[in-house]
């Protein structure tokens, strides 16, 4: 975090709200802002104020720290890429309840709920979401604008590739490679690497159907 006391969030949907008890709970911003294009039928996110559509992010690029709370990974890389190009700050939260190692490595824009773990040799790259009570274990490497759900764990050495995102109570066995762009469905167990664009479900997880 930088200077800044302000927090912009993009995207004022429930993601969105739990980043910002996320912030809140951190006593560092004084004043959180959400931008989300749904103005016209959405004028506040609990007791936060929705105070324009994503386009006004321009007004606060100055004087903000900024984080884009949208779940898709696609959509959220894209906003990120933006915010980058004009130089803007990307905040990293992570809560106070998290456990994150000294020795793991965490980029820009990623969200760490509570009760997560990142355990030491981790990297999480850029625009990642680690989501309540998920647990990366050492030496995994998650790549960018993962979505890691609640309640997935990941046994050491895993590469989790851009854009993938693993459903809420997953599991993935040690050391073997999640393919860019792989999903899995909740509770699945992920035994053996994967392949890109697939939706993978099951005990032992296998892919069920194309995502392009």
């Amino acid at each position: 975090m930088n200077k800044n006391k302000t927090l912009v969030i993009i995207g004022a949907g429930g993601h969105g709200l739990v980043v910002a008890d996320c912030a809140l709970s951190l006593g560092y911003y004084n004043n959180i802002i959400f931008l989300d294009d749904c103005l016209d039928k959405l004028n506040a996110n609990s007791h936060w104020q929705v105070s324009g559509p994503t386009a006004n992010w321009v007004n606060y690029r100055e004087n903000a720290d900024f984080i884009v709370a949208i779940g898709s990974n696609t959509i959220r890389a894209k906003l990120i890429a933006q915010l980058v190009a004009k130089q803007c700050h990307l905040a990293t939260l992570i809560h106070p309840t998290a456990f994150v190692s000294q020795h793991s490595s965490i980029s820009y824009g990623v969200v760490i709920f509570a009760n997560a773990v990142v355990n030491i040799g981790a990297r999480i790259d850029e625009g990642c979401i680690i989501n309540t009570a998920a647990t990366i274990d050492h030496d995994c490497h998650i790549q960018a604008y993962c979505h890691i759900s609640p309640g997935v764990n990941i046994a050491g050495g895993v590469k989790v590739g851009k854009l993938s995102w693993l459903g809420i109570g997953s599991a993935v066995v040690e050391y073997i490679t999640i393919a860019p762009n792989t999903q899995s469905g909740a509770g699945a167990v992920i035994t053996k690497s994967t392949q890109s664009n697939q939706l993978y479900m099951g005990v032992p997880a296998l892919p069920v159907r194309s995502l392009i």
